[in-house]
């Protein structure tokens, strides 16, 4: 039988030479293996240059056919919700079953559709799309996703930025499948940013896990997961020795609010246990103890709010003028209203620069007693007309309050000087000017009263009589 090669046939190489030696065997077989090893090199560096033909047209069938099935399927759930979308008259011939089927669904989309939201959106932040805009993610995304709430954007950013750590994965995974709602798993990624630094690597995981668990568990409220996640914060002080237990105190201390409508806010204060103790002195010490009228009616208000108002004179003070340059105050806070143009004087409601909404009589107190620049705005919220910047009471000026009027000038008020404010008689926003007999020292509490009522004063030597 012959043998051949790519060559000459080794069987063609024996009947040649007419005598076979086993050195000649030896010499034909070499040959042809050197020949398949040539072949099987040749085919093997065939076979890999098709192969990389083949995965970079797969790659690009892949990303087309990925971007297909997006808008496809995205244009496809639309069409669907249109169908679905029928009108108050149509739902009535909807039976009871349904309905509530109905609403299940709707969940159930809500859901999905909050996992292909976050998807894309951890996509574009992976490829900064955002700053290559010069945005920031919440921006952006509210840019392109117009009806998404800033808080509703911020709570996408904080699982973005919770999977770009380790702990993180099972976060983004619960938010991607729709096991957990987005808003609960942004909390439990707030809490495991401040508890990350306090932790080492294991401990992470493991508060992770138990805290996406939660997230995720649809028998845990949203309130008993705030409990889930404060409980979080104790166990970790509880667990760390002292010195180490302060130093992680420092780092979990912040300040939260929340608005609770009808022109209420609250704040929740998680202070270092130092910090918290000074901060009862105020709220227990003798400026919220009860304050009898000076015809011995008791003083009516509630434990609370006599804390309120401790806390309140001590940080007004620090925005208030005691001490601080003439040129500034301690505190600025940028307030806009519409004032009439050929008075000056504030008209309807103010807005703060945090979105605080007030009526024009507190934005008149607030001229008093912080840095304040009016901004006189037309029929369409134009600035026509920019006026002065408040210059607050000098140190020199309010010495001499000190020494004229000693301590809160309203009726019956005992509040020493040093926890007042310089009130312009006439309102700076009236174009009072700060003279030092167009200024009375009233404490927080009643300086909102005189603003409130719009009460007048005058001056006489050193006494300064009230209009009550």
């Amino acid at each position: 039988m012959a043998i051949t090669g790519t060559g000459v046939g080794v069987g063609e190489a024996f009947s040649d030479s007419g005598s076979v030696t086993p050195e000649m065997v030896e010499l034909m077989f070499a040959q042809w293996e050197r020949e398949q090893a040539s072949d099987d090199w040749e085919a093997a560096r065939d076979a890999a240059q098709w192969r990389a033909i083949d995965e970079a047209l797969a790659q690009e069938q892949v990303s087309g056919w990925a971007a297909e099935e997006l808008a496809g399927g995205l244009a496809a759930a639309g069409r669907g919700l249109d169908r679905a979308g029928v009108d108050a008259d149509e739902l009535v011939r909807v039976f009871d079953a349904s309905m509530s089927e109905g609403l299940e669904a709707v969940g159930r989309l809500e859901a999905q559709l909050a996992g292909v939201r976050f998807s894309l959106a951890f996509e574009a932040a992976s490829r900064g799309l955002h700053t290559a805009v010069g945005l920031s993610l919440v921006d952006w995304l509210r840019v392109r996703c117009p009806m998404l709430s800033k808080q509703e954007a911020c709570q996408v950013q904080d699982v973005v930025r919770a999977a770009g750590h380790h702990w993180g994965g099972p976060l983004a995974e619960a938010v991607r499948t729709g096991t957990g709602a987005v808003h609960r798993v942004a909390k439990v990624a707030r809490t495991m940013r401040r508890l990350a630094s306090s932790l080492d690597v294991d401990q992470q995981q493991d508060y992770a896990k138990i805290a996406t668990g939660a997230a995720t568990n649809p028998g845990i409220s949203d309130q008993d997961l705030d409990v889930v996640c404060q409980k979080l914060l104790i166990d970790l002080l509880d667990e760390k020795p002292r010195d180490e237990a302060k130093a992680t105190a420092q780092e979990l201390r912040r300040v939260t609010s929340r608005p609770l409508g009808r022109g209420m806010t609250r704040f929740t204060v998680d202070a270092p246990a130092g910090d918290a103790g000074l901060i009862d002195g105020v709220l227990c010490g003798p400026l919220a103890a009860p304050t009898p009228a000076q015809d011995g009616t008791p003083d009516p208000r509630m434990p609370g709010q006599r804390k309120y108002d401790a806390f309140w004179l001590t940080f007004n003070r620090g925005t208030s003028n005691p001490g601080a340059p003439p040129s500034s105050a301690r505190a600025s806070v940028i307030v806009t209203v519409k004032a009439d143009p050929a008075t000056g004087r504030p008209e309807g409601a103010a807005v703060s620069s945090t979105g605080a909404v007030m009526d024009a009589a507190q934005a008149g107190r607030l001229a008093c007693v912080g840095d304040v620049t009016p901004i006189v705005l037309g029929e369409h919220g134009q600035p026509l007309a920019l006026g002065r910047t408040v210059r607050l009471a000098t140190p020199g000026q309010f010495k001499a309050l000190m020494v004229r009027d000693g301590q809160c000038t309203y009726p019956g008020c005992s509040v020493p000087g040093t926890w007042c404010d310089s009130h312009h008689l006439i309102w700076w926003c009236r174009g009072g000017g700060t003279d030092l007999e167009l200024l009375v020292l009233l404490c927080p509490r009643h300086h909102t009263l005189v603003h409130d009522q719009d009460l007048m004063a005058t001056i006489t030597g050193s006494v300064v009589t009230w209009h009550v």
